[in-house]
């Protein structure tokens, strides 16, 4: 798998990329910023988002691409030396991050808006949605200060939607990332990851090597879009992960009688109905498994909310409101997954936004 990702600029996620070949593009664009009247740095922005795609754009001179991380998307904006975080979904994730308060004193009197995703390392040195966990759902701002020197996360900054006054999201890819390297991003808990024009199957070949999660191309004149999915983002993925939509549990057996012991997933189809696509109990463990009997507790309802109800002993529904993601071997015939494996809440992501992936 390679040698590890280190959460310190020495042996960063990017140096890593540059030992397997890669070089990061060196974008022509030395112009300045869209003239527009300065005003407050915006808070309310939400991530332009990728569509799935199952395999590299083939005119890739026209594309950039950078490394999927696996951890959870971010906008992260500084004004005044103070820094906002904020998740997918809009929700103020500041107080889970304290490390990246750190970000304001780096960038001094400069006022930014960045897109990125924040990840923690497993014990590989690798990034890992299961180890962000404890991070993701730290209760409060004290259990996050904890978890600060248990699991450190690393923010890896890929976009600039703002720079001192000015919006930046309709300039082209090319530019923002021109003006996003020109900041020269590095700290203990941020890092630039590089960018690399063209070569994409090179770079999909590098993350499979790396055990990251795959890649994202992102087309080369293309102007930031949020809160949109767009084809002009596409993400291609090597290991086969999904995020799925909680309809319902089963009781396990045992020790676990009357307790959850596997979750029914789903996603929803084009007319928005929420289908059905299997259990999912292997990869809870205690600590996962309370925290999904909190959360479902609340949301128990009596009719199921799949379109098509499946055949199940003695199902528990619910409300499809919670995100979760699963990892699973492959697609049946029959639509549902193939030895799926739990590895996480996902509270940073909408059910409604939630469809099977390519």
């Amino acid at each position: 798998m390679g040698q590890p990702i280190r959460s310190h600029a020495g042996a960063s996620g990017s140096s890593r990329v540059r030992r397997a070949g890669l070089t990061p593009a060196r974008p022509a664009y030395r112009g300045r910023v869209q003239e527009h009247h300065a005003r407050e740095v915006p808070h309310d922005l939400l991530p332009m988002l990728a569509v799935p795609a199952d395999a590299v754009p083939h005119d890739g001179d026209r594309w950039s691409f950078e490394m999927k991380w696996d951890g959870m998307r971010a906008l992260v904006a500084v004004a005044g030396g103070e820094v906002t975080v904020t998740t997918r979904t809009g929700n103020d994730a500041t107080a889970r991050f304290p490390e990246l308060g750190a970000l304001g004193e780096a960038l001094g009197r400069t006022e930014v808006v960045l897109d990125g995703e924040i990840v923690a390392l497993d014990d590989r040195g690798t990034p890992s949605f299961e180890a962000l966990q404890p991070r993701m759902h730290a209760g409060s701002p004290a259990a996050a200060r904890t978890l600060v020197a248990e699991r450190p996360v690393v923010c890896m900054l890929f976009d600039l939607l703002w720079l001192d006054g000015r919006p930046t999201v309709e300039l082209s890819y090319r530019e923002r990332r021109a003006l996003l390297d020109r900041l020269a991003l590095t700290g203990p808990a941020w890092q630039t990851p590089p960018a690399t024009t063209g070569n994409g199957e090179a770079v999909l070949s590098a993350a499979r090597d790396l055990g990251l999660e795959g890649v994202v191309a992102k087309r080369l004149d293309s102007p930031y879009q949020p809160g949109r999915r767009s084809d002009a983002w596409r993400k291609v993925k090597v290991v086969h992960d999904q995020e799925l939509v909680v309809g319902g549990w089963l009781a396990g057996n045992g020790a676990l009688d009357g307790r959850l012991g596997s979750l029914l997933v789903g996603y929803h189809d084009d007319d928005g109905g929420l289908r059905y696509a299997g259990r999912v109990g292997s990869g809870l463990n205690e600590t996962g498994r309370r925290a999904l009997e909190q959360r479902l507790g609340p949301l128990a309802r009596d009719v199921s909310p799949f379109v098509a109800v499946p055949k199940l002993p003695s199902p528990r529904w619910t409300d499809p409101e919670l995100v979760v993601q699963v990892a699973f071997h492959e697609w049946t015939s029959a639509g549902v997954l193939r030895a799926p494996r739990f590895r996480g809440l996902r509270d940073d992501k909408s059910a409604a936004d939630v469809v099977r992936e390519a």
